[in-house]
C-alpha cells in the first residue's frame, strides 16, 4: 500500500531508501542516526564529512554503503520542538518535502521513515506521523511510492487523539454485546462439530445402521391460483424500480466497483489514492472480472469512493463480506462510515492502534 503505518525494526525492512533523522553537521551522535552510521560503516562518515551544514528543513541524499538492505540514506535536519508554536511544523514538513523531492530525482519507488519518537527532533509522535502523512498525500497524487512509516509501539497517538477517544467509547459500551455474541456463535459451532462428529460415527458402522430420513412435504395438498389470490396480487404494492438497491444480482465484485465509480462520478486516480492502493494493483482489480479482494481491500474502496453504510454492505457483499457487530475490525470501520469520517489515515491510525488490520493494499 501507497503509505503504511509498521511496528518493525529498520534491519528488517528493504526499501529503495530509508530516512535518517540526523543534526546539522550529520554526526551520527543521536539515536536513529547513531545506529545507521554504525551499520552503514566509516565510508558513510566520510561522505557526511563533506557536507558542512545542514539547514533545519533540508534534506541530502548520501549512499547506503554497508546498510544492505537500502541503496540510499536521506539524511534531514528537523527543528527542535519547543512547544509547537515556533515554527516546528512548518519546518518538519519542510523536511519530508525534500525528501520526496530527492526521491523523485533519484528514481526512488519504496522508502522508510523511522517515526521513533520523531527522532532527534522531540516532535510528539502524534503530531510527526499526521505532518509526514499528509505531506506525502499530497505528493503521491503525482508521483508512485510505497512509504513505511515504522513506529516503536502502537501507542502513538498523542494523548488519545478525539477520535480515538470517540471510538474507544464506543467500543466499551458495546464490549458486553460482543463478548456475548462471540460466546453464542462459538456454543453454535460447538453444536454443529459435536452434530458432525455425531454423523460420522453414524456413517462409520455402515448404511445398516443409519436412520432413515424422511423428507417433509412442504406443502399438504395441491397448490391452487384463487380469485382471492387475484384479488390480492392486485391490491399489493411493490417498490418502483427507482427504490430498488443499484446493485446487480450477477454483478462481479470488479463490474460493480466500476459502476459505483461511474455513479460517484469519480476518476480512478481519486479512487485509488483515497483508498490506499496503487495504481498497478488498482487496475489489476478493475480488469479482472472475477478478482476476489482481502476484505480490507474491499473496505479501502468503500472509503476511498465515500460509499454510506448502504452502498458499502452493497459493495463487500460482491466480495463475500460483511461488516458484523461482534469484530473490532468491522465496529471501527461502520462507525468511521455512519459518521462520515473518510480520512483512510485518520482510519489506520486507529485500526493499527488497536492491533487491527489497516486498510490499503
Amino acid at each position: 500500500m501507497p503509505i503504511e503505518i509498521r511496528k518493525d525494526h529498520l534491519r528488517n525492512l528493504k526499501a529503495d531508501a530509508v530516512v535518517n533523522p540526523s543534526d546539522h553537521f550529520l554526526s551520527g551522535l543521536n539515536a536513529i542516526d547513531r545506529q545507521i552510521h554504525s551499520e552503514a560503516g566509516p565510508a558513510l562518515d566520510l561522505e557526511c564529512g563533506k557536507v558542512y551544514y545542514l539547514n533545519s528543513g533540508s534534506a541530502v541524499i548520501t549512499d547506503s554503503y554497508g546498510l544492505g538492505n537500502y541503496r540510499y540514506i536521506i539524511h534531514i535536519c528537523g527543528p527542535d520542538y519547543v512547544n509547537g508554536n515556533n515554527g516546528e511544523e512548518k519546518v518538519l514538513k519542510s523536511c519530508f518535502e525534500e525528501v520526496l523531492k530527492l526521491a523523485k530525482a533519484n528514481q526512488i519507488a519504496s522508502l522508510v521513515i523511522p517515526m521513533y519518537d520523531s527522532g532527534t527532533f522531540g516532535f510528539p509522535k502524534g503530531q510527526a506521523i499526521r505532518i509526514a502523512s499528509d505531506t506525502i498525500s499530497e505528493y503521491l497524487t503525482d508521483y508512485d511510492m510505497d512509504v513505511i512509516l515504522l513506529v516503536d509501539s502502537r501507542d502513538f497517538l498523542d494523548s488519545r487523539s478525539g477520535l480515538y477517544k470517540e471510538i474507544s467509547t464506543y467500543l466499551n459500551k458495546l464490549k458486553p454485546q460482543r463478548e456475548e455474541k462471540t460466546k453464542a456463535e462459538s456454543k453454535d459451532k460447538k453444536k454443529e462439530k459435536n452434530a458432525s462428529h455425531a454423523q460420522q460415527a453414524i456413517h462409520s458402522f455402515g448404511p445398516e445402521y443409519e436412520e432413515e430420513k424422511s423428507v417433509p412435504l412442504l406443502f399438504d395438498e395441491e397448490l391452487s391460483y384463487t380469485a382471492a389470490d387475484e384479488e390480492l396480487s392486485q391490491t399489493e404494492s411493490y417498490p418502483e424500480a427507482s427504490d430498488l438497491p443499484s446493485f446487480e444480482p450477477d454483478e462481479s465484485f470488479s463490474e460493480c466497483l466500476i459502476r459505483m465509480i461511474d455513479e460517484k462520478e469519480m476518476e480512478d486516480p481519486q479512487v485509488y489514492k483515497s483508498a490506499n492502493i496503487d495504481r498497478k494493483h488498482f487496475n489489476h482489480i478493475k480488469n479482472t472480472k472475477n478478482y476476489r479482494p482481502k476484505k480490507e481491500t474491499a473496505v479501502a474502496l468503500a472509503i476511498g469512493m465515500k460509499l454510506d453504510m448502504k452502498e458499502t454492505d452493497a459493495l463487500l457483499e460482491k466480495a463475500g463480506f460483511l461488516l458484523s457487530k461482534s469484530s473490532k475490525f468491522d465496529l471501527i470501520i461502520r462507525y468511521c462510515i455512519e459518521h462520515s469520517i473518510y480520512d483512510i489515515f485518520r482510519i489506520n491510525e486507529i485500526l493499527f492502534a488497536e492491533d487491527q488490520k489497516t486498510l490499503g493494499c
